[in-house]
């Protein structure tokens, strides 16, 4: 018998719109049973376990520590990386994806050290990407791209393997790219698969990606680092790193990757926590000893005299004037240098774009002038913290 036969149509409908109202409120409040359950919907959506492709084969890594260290252009990660990978026998790669990037820009084909040649998308590049990681930390050099693999920055920022990059430059040669990077890797491979561990610094992974990785390979871990936008803006347009772009197209771009990026990292956390950890630069500045203790400590790593000893020679030795360089001491100044040098107006517009994400990151929200007697701009013990260093 139909219960629902005996009952008024406008009894039923004023149900249906109480319901209706009753559910839209608790998606507007995020709490309630409906919080409840899209949470563990979403929960478990990240904590999936993937199956990695097929044909990204792995050296045994059982023994070897995999570090992964992701960030944002002029947001402080040549200096953090080289903190992290200030270990005894680390195989580091400076930005592996640089020669890839680059290569797309130029609608070029990428070949890669086995042979093969493909144009790679816009839409495909970020699985390309984190590919190309899981290759560099699997020493699958015959499937990394051979812009990667013979692009300068391994000379400039990586003189440990300058024997490699040498090699792949001779003088007078008559063979192929390919033909002497085919000759040269042994140099890079045996480091790679017999140190005690591999780390990896890149700008240019988003961190959802940076998720696969933490699948596809059980003894990765994950560093996250953040510097304020305003900050990070300011020091690419001094450093003409925009590529064309104003103030304003460069501060909507950043925020809104940031947006995504710790919105993905919180989802991750879930069932990654022990194996992520994200850190606030100006933090790492303001409290060097402290917390490269604490990275250390995360890695599994001793944070012996000589690492306390480059952290004190790093972030608060004498001043040094470069760019690109990661020793040039007070460390805390250099973070808080644009302070003193942002426009007024470039301010106004950076806040017009990212002031949304301050308070979660723990950014006080100040005025020009206000901000120009602080000094400072990050507040200890406030915003994004997983993982809670």
């Amino acid at each position: 018998m139909n219960t629902f036969r005996h009952i008024p149509v406008r009894y039923f409908s004023f149900f249906l719109g109480f319901m209706v109202v009753f559910y839209t409120v608790l998606m507007l409040t995020r709490s309630g049973p409906f919080t409840v359950i899209n949470n563990i919907r979403m929960g478990s959506f990240f904590c999936l376990s993937e199956t990695k492709p097929a044909h990204l084969s792995e050296h045994s890594s059982e023994n070897t520590q995999l570090r992964l260290v992701v960030a944002y252009m002029r947001g402080g990660s040549t200096l953090t990386a080289d903190l992290v990978r200030h270990t005894e026998r680390d195989f580091y790669v400076y930005e592996p994806l640089h020669g890839i990037s680059q290569a797309v820009k130029r609608n070029d084909s990428i070949q890669f050290l086995n042979g093969t040649k493909r144009y790679i998308s816009d839409g495909e590049l970020d699985l390309v990407y984190t590919e190309m990681i899981y290759n560099w930390f699997a020493c699958n050099f015959q499937k990394i791209d051979i812009p990667g693999l013979t692009n300068p920055f391994i000379a400039i920022h990586t003189p440990e393997h300058q024997s490699y990059y040498s090699c792949i430059q001779p003088k007078n040669n008559s063979k192929t790219v390919i033909q002497r990077v085919e000759q040269c890797i042994p140099l890079l491979q045996v480091k790679c698969l017999n140190y005690k561990s591999r780390t990896i610094k890149t700008i240019r992974l988003p961190v959802e990606m940076a998720g696969k990785l933490l699948k596809w390979l059980p003894g990765m871990k994950f560093l996250y680092l953040i510097r304020d936008p305003r900050g990070i803006v300011n020091s690419q347009l001094e450093q003409f790193v925009t590529e064309g772009k104003n103030v304003s197209s460069c501060a909507k771009e950043l925020c809104q990757t940031i947006s995504r990026d710790v919105k993905a990292f919180d989802e991750l956390a879930r069932c990654h926590r022990s194996r992520m950890l994200s850190v606030i630069y100006e933090n790492l500045c303001q409290n060097p000893i402290a917390m490269v203790h604490k990275i250390y400590n995360f890695f599994g790593n001793k944070y012996s005299k000589r690492v306390k000893d480059f952290v004190k020679r790093m972030m608060q030795g004498p001043v040094r004037a470069c760019d690109y360089c990661t020793d040039r001491g007070n460390a805390l100044a250099n973070a808080y240098r644009w302070i003193s040098v942002i426009p007024k107006e470039g301010l106004h517009t950076i806040d017009s774009h990212c002031s949304f994400l301050y308070p979660y990151l723990g950014y006080q929200d100040l005025e020009y002038n206000k901000l120009n007697i602080t000094k400072s701009s990050w507040t200890p013990n406030t915003g994004f913290t997983i993982t809670r260093i």
